[in-house]
């Protein structure tokens, strides 16, 4: 009897495949409770600064927030996409668009941060920045509305009342 050799393959380990779980939970304040917003069309930068002003209060550092938006401006999904300094948030343009696409029905987004000096002057970077995102939003064909910057007693921002962005509130039937 002879014993033949048969050669086996050397088991190796393979790549890991990972799933993408999206989970959606209430959003909550510092405290711990369920933060409510109106249900109100987000149609003009006023309405929609009211509205997303509150998801940045009191923060200390810029933040830096995506709002996912219905085809009749209603928000869907609120993302918190960067805490920063000071001075400044590190934002990816990619980054900006993920929760566009992964939150089921969203046909447009707001862009909002805050300033914590509580002067919601755009800087040089801020406008780069909202020139770029615009240059992103119409390769991905999803509607821009505008990128808001938030200070205090309710002083905001809007790129797209100053003219820096192509009209888009516009036409949006309550």
């Amino acid at each position: 009897m002879s014993q033949s050799h048969v050669a086996r393959p050397i088991p190796t380990r393979g790549h890991r495949v990972r799933e993408l779980v999206c989970l959606y939970r209430p959003l909550r304040d510092g405290a711990g409770r369920v933060v409510d917003v109106p249900t109100l069309a987000l149609s003009t930068p006023r309405i929609a600064a009211a509205t997303l002003t509150p998801l940045l209060a009191g923060a200390p550092v810029e933040n830096f927030g995506v709002a996912c938006l219905s085809t009749r401006h209603r928000l869907l999904a609120w993302h918190l996409l960067a805490r920063g300094s000071r001075s400044s948030a590190p934002v990816s343009i990619p980054d900006v668009f993920v929760p566009a696409c992964l939150t089921p029905g969203t046909t447009a987004l707001i862009v909002v941060h805050n300033h914590p000096s509580g002067d919601p002057t755009p800087s040089a970077d801020d406008a780069r920045l909202t020139v770029r995102l615009c240059a992103a939003a119409d390769v991905l064909d999803i509607a821009l509305l505008d990128h808001l910057i938030v200070g205090d007693s309710d002083r905001y921002y809007s790129f797209n009342e100053s003219g820096s962005m192509r009209p888009t509130y516009s036409g949006l039937a309550g």
